[in-house]
């Protein structure tokens, strides 16, 4: 077997082996499952999120080629913080305004709550009279909400850091063998995220079919990446020498 197959089976095992950690599905796969997507819609928005990670993880891998592989790291690892910080933020806020907007309806209809279920919230405008303070609710939530796809970057933005070391043995075998790593670390990769996130999408669906839970259900995506962000943000700031697949 030649060093070049076995650097490209590498660049493949490891791409899908590092996209099994939560923060390259779960956050997608929970947006998807608070605006009702399909598979088939998941599927792209997930398509546009690998190729920017993928992106940003090739140009920190030439980076660690032609300048160095220490800046290299620190660059990945910044970048990594960063979309920690921002899963953070996102999280929290959707989960807010999520709930901001369930007080609204709650309160709108008296103290009782009817839940109003769509196909797809980006599709199906709300077509019921609205309070006051409803409409208030809605017009400082609605648009974030409604573009919440945009977490799609923050989970674009954190680079890998598998693909550094697989790029520096390669580079010893000249271009053709880093190009040929690159392109199947990059398929493997974005191939993965969107098998991986449309699993997702259709087993949290069928985890949270209950009524009790769907009319929760975006109170409880904007958790769910807010867990997500802790966990790509709290190890490093604990063990400062850990360090992420």
């Amino acid at each position: 077997m030649s060093t070049t197959l076995v650097l490209i089976i590498s660049a493949a095992s490891l791409a899908i082996l590092h996209t099994l950690l939560p923060d390259h599905e779960l956050p997608l796969a929970m947006i998807g499952r608070a605006r009702n997507w399909s598979v088939k819609k998941m599927a792209g928005v997930t398509l546009i999120a690998g190729i920017i990670h993928i992106s940003i993880s090739m140009v920190i891998g030439i980076i660690a080629i032609a300048v160095s592989s220490i800046l290299a790291q620190r660059i990945a690892l910044t970048a990594h913080r960063i979309s920690g910080i921002f899963l953070i933020g996102f999280g929290l806020t959707y989960s807010i305004l999520a709930w901001r907007r369930k007080q609204g309806h709650t309160h709108s209809h008296g103290g009782h709550e009817h839940p109003h279920f769509h196909e797809d919230h980006d599709a199906h405008p709300h077509e019921h009279h609205l309070s006051n303070s409803e409409i208030r609710t809605e017009s400082e939530g609605e648009n974030f909400i409604s573009k919440g796809t945009w977490v799609v970057a923050v989970v674009g933005i954190a680079p890998c850091f598998t693909l550094i070391p697989v790029l520096i043995d390669a580079m010893w075998f000249g271009t053709t063998t880093v190009v040929l790593v690159m392109f199947v670390y990059a398929v493997s990769t974005i191939g993965s995220m969107v098998v991986l996130t449309s699993i997702a999408l259709k087993t949290i669906t069928f985890l949270t079919r209950l009524e009790k839970i769907e009319r929760h259900i975006e109170i409880l995506a904007g958790m769910v990446i807010l867990a997500v962000g802790l966990y790509v943000v709290l190890p490093e700031i604990l063990f400062p020498a850990h360090r992420h697949i």
